[in-house]
């Protein structure tokens, strides 16, 4: 079992409320704004998916423009049709306030929130020896993979997500090898590109990582003093 918590704020900016074919409500938003890094402000988007009767009460009170604190937790999914494999990476939601006293500006493509909140924080191991390599600017980068399960009360279910470290923090991965258990730090970030094949637009979620922390796993087998 590993840490999972995922934590974002922002403007909502969209939000839909939907069922499954079973019946079961399920609301999705998207929350915007402005992060500070260093001196400077950087855009995010978090997208999260609320269940149940929760989430269908939400919906007809939520107000777009208005700024919003929300937690949850990454879910990977994965599947295959066609003999074509897919897979995802998606935030599912678990609690929703309203931000009071928000710092909320308005620009050109609407209003954003500053100061906007987007934190991960995952316990796990490490799934394949990381990547490490160099841009055509000698920055180092590291790229890896990190595994871990959850439990849903009937079963466990294993989750991956991919992590991508810059410069010093690129470095740290150095010491660290398939099989390593690590507590991470990041943000969430998507990449997007245009399919060469179909033309059209991919996406891929990963955690760029803020502090990664080496962990030793206890012994089950350690006798009490």
């Amino acid at each position: 079992m590993g840490a999972n918590l995922v934590l974002a704020s922002g403007v909502l900016s969209r939000h839909e409320l939907r069922y499954t074919p079973k019946g079961t409500p399920f609301l999705e938003i998207a929350l915007v704004g402005k992060r500070p890094i260093k001196e400077n402000y950087v855009f995010t988007r978090v997208d999260l998916t609320f269940y149940g009767k929760q989430a269908e009460a939400w919906a007809g009170s939520l107000v777009e423009g208005a700024a919003y604190q929300a937690s949850g937790r990454l879910e990977y999914e994965s599947w295959e049709v066609d003999g074509r494999k897919g897979s995802r990476l998606r935030v599912v939601g678990e609690e929703l306030h309203r931000l009071e006293n928000a710092d909320i500006r308005e620009e050109e493509k609407g209003p954003i929130l500053y100061g906007a909140d987007n934190r991960v924080f995952l316990i796990g191991g490490l799934t394949a020896d990381p990547e490490l390599r160099q841009t055509s600017l000698k920055t180092p980068i590291a790229k890896a993979q990190l595994g871990f399960s959850s439990w849903d009360g009937h079963n466990s279910k294993s989750h991956y997500v991919e992590l991508e470290a810059w410069g010093e923090l690129a470095e740290s991965f150095k010491s660290l090898k398939k099989g390593s258990q690590v507590m991470v730090e990041g943000s969430l970030k998507t990449e997007v590109w245009e399919d060469r094949e179909s033309k059209t637009k991919r996406y891929k979620r990963l955690v760029e990582v803020s502090k990664v922390t080496a962990l030793e796993r206890l012994s089950t087998n350690a006798k009490a003093a």
